[in-house]
This record gives C-alpha cells, sequence and structure tokens, in this order.
C-alpha cells in the first residue's frame, strides 16, 4: 500500500474499533435496514464482532426471528460447517437453507414454491411467471422454479433437475428443463444469487437476510483456502459486481476476534478490509453502517422508532445505502458532482456528435484518487437519461486480457446498464429475449433482417442463424452465442477477436432494432494499469491492438471515453506508434482494428483533465449531500455541522471518502433522533 493508503487504512481501524453495540441495538439497525431495503430495492452489508460464541448465537438467532418477523426469508450459513471457497459452493447450499416468514424451519427453494402454490393453486404458475417477469428474474433458476410449479402430483424428476443443476452438471438428454441453458458454476454463481433475491420477492416476500457465522474459521484455514474466502467475501460485499446485484437483501457476516484482528483476518486483504471499515466514529451506529463490534454495556442507544421509508426517494435512498457501505452512488450521481461544468460541455459535445457523426473517443485524465471514477458515473447517468446504454470496462481486473476480445466481451456484456426500467444489463435482456416465445420469435426476425444488408453484424447474425438450424433449441443457442459464453475460454488469435467484435457489433444493432436504443457510451476505466500492473510489452501490444477497434471508430454512433493518470497517457502516446507499428507488421491487425486512425486521434486530441478538487468545491459537495440526506430522511438537527464539515475536508481529501464520512454521520445523528 501507499503512504495515502496506511493514512486511510490507520483512519478506518480507529474508527472501527469505536462502533460497538448490544444484540438488541443489532436487531433495531437490521429492522430499520428492511425496512429501507424493501422500499428502494437495495442491499447492503453488516459485518458483526462478536466477541464470545453464546453472544454470536442470540445474536444469529434474533437477527433470523426479526427478518422473517418482517416477511424477509432468512438463511443462516456457518462457516465453519460449510467452508465455502466459491460463489457457487455458497449459493447451492443457501438454496437448500432457507426459512420462510413465520416459520422456523429450512425448506429451502422448494419450500418456497409449496407455499406459493398452496395460496394460488391452480394460478400459481401464471402468476409466478407475471411477478418474475416484473422483477426481471428471468435466468435458469427461474426456469427451474416455473418447472417445478407446473409439475403434476410426482416432481420427482424437476427436484433431481434442481439438484444435478446445482452440483453443476448439465441437463442434458432426458434431464432437460426447458429454459434451463447452463449450470451453476463460478462463471454464474453471482448472476444466480442476484436472480434467487429477485424470485423471493416475486414469491411475495420482502426480500433476504443471509447471515454468515463463526467468520473467524477463515482466519485459520491455509492461505490459498484464506485467500478463496476472502476473497468470496470481497465478491459479496462489493453487492456482487459482476452484472446487477441482489435486491431487498441484507447480508450479516458474524465472527470472533481472528476475524477482525491479526496477520491472518480481513485486515490482510485491504480491498476487502478498506471496503468494510469506517471513516466515522458517530453514534449510535446507524442502519447501514457495515462493521459493529458487541462490546457495549448492557444498555441500549437512545434511537428513532423504525420509521417507513414511504415517501422518500428510492434513488436518493439506494445511493445513500451505497455511499454508508463505501460504494459509489450509481444514481443521482449529478445531484452530488461539484466542479463539472467543463466536464459536462465536452459530455454534450462528445454525446451530440456521436448521434450525428458516428463514432467519437476522448481521454479523461487524472491523477489517483482525483474523481475519475465519479465523473465516468456522472457521465453514465447522463448516457442513461439521454438513452444511451453503457458499456463498462474497467481494466482493474480486465488488463491483461484487453488484448484478448473473446475472454473480456462476456464481462462487458453483463456490467453494461440499459437505458430502461430496472437498468438491465444485455445478458439480462438476451435471457428475456431468448424465454419469451413472441421476443424470439422477433429476435430471430431481427437477425435474419441485419444478415440481409453487407456488413460485419451480418457475418455475425449469419454465423447465429446457422448454429439455430442445427438444434431444436433456438433459445439457447442463441443465448450461448449472443452471450459470448463459447468465447471465454478461446485464444487471441485473429479468428476468434474478429468472432467477438463482430458479435459486439451485431449487439449493438440489436439493440437499435429491438428496444429502440442509441449507440453505446463506453467507458474504460484504470487504464493505467496497462502500465502499473506489470504487464509486458508484447501483452501492451495486443492491448493496444483491441484499442484500436474500440477507440478507432469501429463502433457506430459510439462515445468511447479512456480514462487513466498523465503518466500513463504520456507513456500510451509515447510508445503507442511503434508497438502499433510493429503489431501491422506482425500482419495481426484486422481490418476492424484501424490503428493508424486511433493513434492520429490518441495524439491529437486534447484530454479532459479531472477538474482540481478546490476547497469551495468540497464545501459544496457537503452541502448537496446534506440537501440529498434530507430529501430521504427530512432535516437532522446538527449543531456542529461546520465543524464537522471543515475537519472531513481536512482529514478525507477523495471525493468519495468525503461523501461516506458525511452521510454516515448524518445518518448516525438521524438514527439517534436529532
Amino acid at each position: 500500500m501507499s503512504a495515502q493508503d496506511d493514512s486511510i487504512m490507520s483512519s478506518l481501524i480507529g474508527a472501527s474499533a469505536s462502533s460497538v453495540t448490544t444484540v438488541e441495538d443489532e436487531v433495531a439497525r437490521l429492522n430499520q435496514a428492511l425496512v429501507d431495503l424493501q422500499y428502494c430495492g437495495s442491499a447492503s452489508v453488516a459485518l458483526c464482532h462478536c466477541p464470545q460464541s453464546t453472544i454470536e448465537n442470540r445474536l444469529i438467532r434474533e437477527l433470523s426471528q426479526a427478518a422473517r418477523a418482517q416477511r424477509f426469508v432468512s438463511a443462516h450459513l456457518s462457516l465453519d460447517t460449510y467452508p465455502v471457497d466459491g460463489i457457487d459452493a455458497l449459493v447451492a447450499a443457501i438454496l437448500d437453507i432457507l426459512v420462510p416468514p413465520r416459520e422456523s424451519r429450512a425448506g429451502g427453494i422448494l419450500k418456497l414454491l409449496d407455499l406459493f402454490y398452496e395460496k394460488h393453486k391452480k394460478h400459481a404458475l401464471e402468476k409466478f411467471s407475471q411477478a418474475c417477469a416484473l422483477e426481471s428474474a428471468t435466468g435458469d433458476l427461474y426456469a427451474l422454479c416455473r418447472a417445478y410449479l407446473a409439475a403434476e402430483d410426482d416432481a420427482h424428476r424437476e427436484v433431481r433437475a434442481f439438484t444435478l443443476w446445482a452440483e453443476g452438471e448439465a441437463l442434458l438428454g432426458r434431464r432437460k428443463v426447458s429454459g434451463v441453458r447452463g449450470v451453476l458454476d463460478l462463471h454464474t454463481g453471482q448472476r444466480v444469487f442476484s436472480e434467487l433475491t429477485r424470485i423471493i420477492r416475486a414469491l411475495g416476500h420482502h426480500g433476504l437476510v443471509l447471515v454468515l457465522s463463526q467468520g473467524d474459521c477463515i482466519a485459520a484455514r491455509s492461505p490459498r483456502q484464506r485467500e478463496k474466502s476472502y476473497t468470496l467475501l470481497r465478491e459479496l460485499v462489493d453487492n456482487f459486481d459482476s452484472g446487477r446485484g441482489a435486491v431487498s437483501t441484507r447480508i450479516v457476516i458474524t465472527g470472533g476476534d481472528a476475524l477482525f484482528e491479526g496477520p491472518t483476518s480481513l485486515q490482510s486483504l485491504p480491498p476487502l478490509f478498506a471496503r468494510l471499515s469506517l471513516p466515522s466514529a458517530a453514534e449510535p451506529p446507524p442502519p447501514h453502517r457495515s462493521w459493529t463490534s458487541l462490546v457495549r454495556e448492557p444498555f441500549v442507544y437512545k434511537h428513532r422508532k423504525i420509521r417507513p421509508a414511504e415517501g422518500s426517494r428510492p434513488q436518493a435512498l439506494r445511493s445513500l445505502i451505497r455511499i454508508s457501505q463505501g460504494l459509489p452512488p450509481l444514481e443521482a450521481v449529478t445531484q452530488m458532482s461539484v466542479g463539472q461544468e467543463k466536464i459536462d460541455k465536452s459530455v454534450d459535445k462528445l454525446l451530440h456528435h456521436a448521434d450525428m457523426a458516428g463514432s467519437v473517443f476522448q481521454v479523461l485524465s487524472g491523477e489517483y484518487g482525483s474523481g475519475k471514477t465519479h465523473i465516468l458515473l456522472h457521465l453514465a447517468e447522463r448516457a442513461l437519461a439521454s438513452g444511451h446504454p453503457v458499456f463498462w470496462f474497467n481494466l482493474e481486473r480486465m488488463n491483461l486480457d484487453l488484448g484478448n476480445p473473446a475472454r473480456h466481451l462476456h464481462r462487458i456484456l453483463e456490467q453494461s446498464i440499459l437505458p430502461q426500467r430496472g437498468r438491465p444489463s444485455a445478458l439480462d435482456r438476451l435471457a428475456f429475449w431468448t424465454r419469451s416465445p413472441s421476443k424470439l420469435r422477433a429476435l430471430l426476425q431481427a437477425l435474419d433482417t441485419i444478415a440481409q444488408t453487407p456488413s460485419e453484424e451480418s457475418k455475425a447474425a449469419k454465423k447465429a442463424l446457422a448454429l439455430c438450424a442445427q438444434q431444436e433449441d433456438v433459445g439457447a443457442v442463441l443465448d450461448d452465442f449472443l452471450s459470448a459464453r463459447d468465447l471465454k475460454e478461446k485464444p487471441g488469435s485473429s479468428g476468434y477477436r474478429l468472432d467477438a467484435y463482430r458479435r459486439l457489433l451485431l449487439w449493438v444493432e440489436l439493440l437499435r432494432l429491438l428496444e429502440k436504443i442509441k449507440g453505446p457510451v463506453l467507458l474504460i476505466d484504470e487504464a493505467e494499469n496497462l502500465y502499473t500492473s506489470g504487464v509486458p510489452e508484447a501483452a501492451r501490444r495486443s492491448a493496444l491492438r483491441s484499442l484500436a477497434f474500440y477507440c478507432g471508430g469501429a463502433l457506430p454512433g459510439a462515445c468511447v471515453l479512456l480514462a487513466m493518470t498523465p503518466p500513463a497517457l504520456t507513456a500510451l502516446r509515447k510508445e503507442s506508434k511503434t508497438l502499433l507499428r510493429e503489431a501491422a507488421e506482425l500482419g495481426s491487425t484486422l481490418t476492424l482494428e484501424d490503428v493508424d486512425l486511433f493513434r492520429r486521434r490518441l495524439h491529437k486530441l486534447s484530454p479532459d483533465e479531472v477538474p482540481q478538487f478546490s476547497r469551495p468545491m468540497r464545501k459544496e459537495l457537503a452541502r448537496r449531500i446534506r440537501l440529498t440526506h434530507k430529501s430521504v430522511r427530512g432535516a437532522v438537527k446538527m449543531e456542529n455541522w461546520d465543524t464537522l464539515v471543515n475537519d472531513v475536508l481536512r482529514d478525507a481529501p477523495q471525493p468519495r471518502l468525503i461523501m461516506r464520512r458525511l452521510v454516515d454521520e448524518l445518518e448516525a445523528s438521524w438514527w439517534g433522533g436529532n
């Protein structure tokens, strides 16, 4: 870590140590959190340090009872009994231990379906399908649940299909279930968990409370096992960052001292620790604070009564919850954007040119922590409001795959956001297209239309139609082809790169024809990792070849923004001429990879500089945060607000840290009844 990271971590450790509660307080925090989560459809995570196993057991029991009393489904999983190493094993276990509201024994997803059938009888299948459509639950789990509800008296075959699918076995031949396109594995686990939370809502429940106990067992595992478990926890607390996250969900992780302190604790994974720790020690700990410790004296904090969220703005409430959890807000970003006037003018120009004259490319330049990601989120919100889909391309973990579009195309589609109700991803929409008979017919007609016009995307459309002609389950074929799942393990040879490019071009045209959606906005974040993560020169050459496609004008109607630090931009410009020439001389570039146009664009453009975050701008940000909080919680009396703001502006220079600490302070004051 850098010296700045060390400083931040030290402040977080101190804040976390002061975030103390009792079991009664934790139940009250949960009750308010569930009211919020049900209303706005968000998710949050709470880590609770339990110094004694007896306290931990009592906490788990009372939290689970409180959840079910609020018509939430509960699930409790001991990480000692189930030392899960991957998201697929975790989700498979959860499917079997779900406890319905007003009951105390686990029956799993099948019990929830049985109760739904008992309530709706012969109308159960129709009502389930309608409710799942409203909740955007359209994947494999939905198909399995639907088959179970549609079964006659004996559902043995469908129960067996559930088991095999959850164990990672493909349902082929006689085992096949209509609508099931894959299996539960590491690649699909996050999406299945997200789908599960939506199905729980479709079944008439308010949401899901998942308790993962005995987290200190992780600290005693081998280094490799421990790394896997902490990585899994990071995937969970990062709001299931592949694709859309869970809805109406609270995850509570409990454990003893070893989970929180020491060389093998979660402090050994700084990104996870930084996400869970608190930048504020304000009391009482508010409902969505992500870390507490059950070491307070046995009396209850004074806090307000549980307050219904009706009347609040769902988008603003979701943003406050995400900020409390250490995540950037995905909505209402423009309300908390300061000093973006120049960037806004550039955005207007970029979107206008993309609509009128094809692809445009720009670079956003700023140092670490300057707010580049916030600006990209600001741009994303503007793009979605203007009818443009947003394709996120974060190079934090993808830099080694940037030169291989066959491997990263699926992730781009998974992390995309469409300007539609519920903000689905492209893969969410694909599941809807391929599982609805009428939408599937429309998809086939669109593919046929595209195939008639000579173009690169027409070649992809012809390939898709040719594959369909050889198979009975056309929906499954198109789901696999358009999701690019079949390409994820392919090498970066010219043939597979061209295939991936054509499929992305096909996606742009399908969204235009089927959903009347404009050209995409492609946001490439943390591109400096090409120069800071030990990427060898040969890999950067391949990466530049891919950037020549994304940034060189091949995507029709696209607005492409590349975010990176000034030193990385200087290095990119310096070596691009040599590396791109070498790529061309090696004969490995494609016509769609216009290296000459990309190089000219790169050298001629004037990058948009992240505006310096001056003190007046920070004070304006603080004012907007308080206004946003007021729109959700109402007026909060804080006599020391000005002093608090000055302290925060001095100690937390980064916009995200400023927002998180001020929101935590406001939430604590509101929860305390001020």
